[in-house]
């Protein structure tokens, strides 16, 4: 598992001082998991819609009490390097409802994938 063509590539926002974030692989138990409010479409890079790459890209986003993201980090990309970095920018616009546990918000991760699509496919 992994990023094709080198290291993991990431965001991460300043961090409050004093509130616990889970490391990117802790299991994390919820009784609500973060739900998307504000979904952001990521910009589609002109050099990928140039080359006709197509593909969809895997981001791991740690949402924080607020429902904030605080850390995006890419998992797995099928498209190559290219698209990762417009993911990771539209990854880190969300808005979440925070993940919930023993009636409180709690920060958390959630894999978002990202498609990259020069063609609307036809609806059924």
């Amino acid at each position: 598992q992994g990023v094709s063509g080198g290291e993991a590539l990431k965001i991460e926002a300043p961090i409050v001082q004093g509130e616990e974030m889970p490391d990117i692989n802790a299991f994390v138990p919820v009784e609500k998991e973060p739900q998307v409010v504000k979904r952001v479409k990521p910009e589609y890079p002109e050099i990928a819609r140039r080359a006709g790459i197509e593909g969809a890209v895997w981001v791991k986003i740690l949402v924080d009490k607020e429902g904030k993201p605080r850390k995006a980090v890419v998992i797995k990309s099928d498209a190559g390097d290219v698209l990762n970095q417009a993911a990771i920018t539209g990854a880190m616009q969300f808005v979440f409802t925070p993940a919930l546990m023993n009636k409180g918000p709690i920060s958390c991760w959630v894999v978002i994938p990202f498609r990259f699509q020069l063609k609307e496919a036809p609806r059924a």
